[in-house]
């Protein structure tokens, strides 16, 4: 099966000629001619300038930010330069009130550039909390592979997260786990089907089925939060305020719940006079 690449992605969920790209040319560290190499080679095999695209689109007429990974870009793996392009792009999405669509394909942070990379995924982290505290939508497709920091950061944060069908999803990748324990992972410990069926994503989708998944999701977490409609007649608040109705605690007159006195029950005895509610039981 032919791995989706970002545009796949882009193109099957936003309405159709609506992308605009946030992208900048990317600033590399400096860390000498042979890496410098293998990001040109990877330029040049892969079709774009890093392992992330964001930018903006509409999905149904509304306007939402997105970012997608590409693994053919060293397998998808999130270095100084593409964490900065993700972080900013939440920060983008933040100050102008945007959902996020976001779909990860990764085998992790990038190991030519060894730790500093690795901690770049707090501070995507730290986007992503932001964007989530101003009230927006987060939505998540994780795609083969999804592993590592990345999911570990921007891969796992989202109100909704959902996955391609027979995806490789897992922090540890298979190959480190049989290095380090001499032995894999169970079959099928880390496919899509297997983290939904347990309740670790909330879903596999194809990609067929993306966009609508991702229409709805946007309506309910947009939308008002208020039951509408009838619901029958209005409460009666002073039974409601009862002593002694039926999961409901008695109180005593300065506010506090009665001594011995729980959720009461109607075929309970009766608390001491001071409440006139009922407890739990009889001691004997």
């Amino acid at each position: 099966m032919a791995r989706l690449s970002a545009r796949d992605v882009l193109h099957a969920v936003l309405d159709e000629g609506t992308f605009v790209s946030w992208d900048t040319e990317p600033v590399q560290p400096d860390l000498g001619q042979e890496y410098a190499a293998q990001l040109a080679r990877a330029r040049e095999r892969s079709g774009v300038d890093e392992a992330v695209l964001t930018g903006e689109g509409l999905l149904d007429g509304r306007r939402v930010a997105v970012a997608a990974g590409e693994f053919s870009f060293l397998a998808g793996s999130i270095g100084s330069a593409a964490s900065e392009r993700i972080t900013r792009a939440f920060e983008r999405a933040t100050a102008e009130g945007l959902p996020m669509l976001a779909s990860p394909s990764s085998g992790g942070t990038r190991m030519q550039e060894g730790t500093p990379a690795f901690v770049q995924m707090v501070k995507i982290g730290q986007a992503v909390a932001a964007h989530r505290r101003a009230g927006l939508p987060y939505l998540v497709y994780l795609r083969d592979p999804t592993t590592g920091g990345v999911l570990a950061s921007w891969g796992s944060l989202g109100h909704l997260s959902i996955a391609e069908p027979g995806a490789l999803i897992g922090f540890l990748g298979p190959r480190v786990r049989e290095i380090i324990h001499g032995e894999p992972f169970p079959e099928g410990v880390q496919v899509a089907e297997n983290l939904a069926h347990r309740g670790v994503i909330d879903g596999v989708v194809p990609l067929p089925g993306l966009r609508r998944v991702a229409m709805d999701a946007l309506r309910v977490l947009t939308g008002e939060q208020e039951p509408v409609g009838e619901h029958g007649t209005e409460p009666d608040l002073d039974e409601l305020a009862a002593p002694g109705r039926r999961g409901r605690p008695c109180r005593r007159p300065d506010g506090r719940t009665a001594r011995g006195c729980a959720s009461c029950c109607g075929t309970r005895p009766r608390c001491s006079s001071r409440c006139g509610g009922r407890t739990p039981a009889s001691r004997t």
